[in-house]
Parts: C-alpha cells; structure tokens; sequence
C-alpha cells in the first residue's frame, strides 16, 4: 500500500512540475515576443528612447527567468536568446532600421525554437 502512495505522490509531482514548467515558459516567451514586437513599433515610430526602455527592461526580465528556465531547457538555447536581446540596443536608431529588424527577426526566431522545442518534447 505505501509504494501505491509514493507512486500518487511522485506522478502527482511531475504532474505539478510539467505544468508549472509549461506555465514558465509560454509566459516567459509571450512577454519576449510581445517586447520584441513593441520595440519594432516604438522603433519604427521614432521613439527611440521608449524602445531603449523597453530593451533594458525585456533584459532584466529575461535575466531573471533565464535561472529557472535552465532547469528545463538547454544552456545553449537560452544563452542563444541572450546574446540575441543583449545586442538589440546598438541597432536602435535612424540610420539601423533594417539591421534592428533583422535583429529582432533573429530573436524571434530563438525564442520561437526554444517554446518549440520545450513543448515538442511534452
């Protein structure tokens, strides 16, 4: 009787943990995705310093969740997403319009992988 209750106890666990990962993760690449698509708009309007703004914020935001994301996901990936945020901020301004929005196609495209391959392997 007592390894049927460790077996409940442990499926309701992972149970827990598969879905407290998922919740992480969907959240966290939302609000990326969403900051990349403002920072397009900002950037393209000419506010440039709200898009500055918002780059530093989607950082520190992506800093703290990148820890708890590692527990789930690949170093490599996140470090991917990384280095694609943290190098956003040269390409803001008039004259880099093309290269901030290749930029912010190439972080797209890594944080649209990493969900991808999260979820793929649920």
């Amino acid at each position: 009787m007592k390894r049927v209750r460790a077996a409940f106890g442990l499926l309701a666990f992972l149970a827990v943990l598969i879905v407290a990962s998922s919740i992480l993760v969907k959240t966290t690449n939302d609000t990326l995705l969403d900051d990349l698509d403002q920072i397009g708009t900002l950037s393209a309007a000419g506010n440039y310093e709200a898009a500055l703004e918002v780059i530093d914020g989607m950082n520190g935001f992506f800093s703290r969740r990148e820890h708890w994301m590692a527990l789930f996901i690949k170093r490599d990936y996140l470090s991917g997403i990384a280095m694609c945020l943290g190098g956003l901020s040269a390409y803001v301004g008039p004259d880099n319009q093309q290269d901030l929005q290749s930029e912010l196609g190439k972080a797209r495209t890594q944080i649209l992988m990493t969900g991808h391959l999260f979820f793929s392997m649920l």
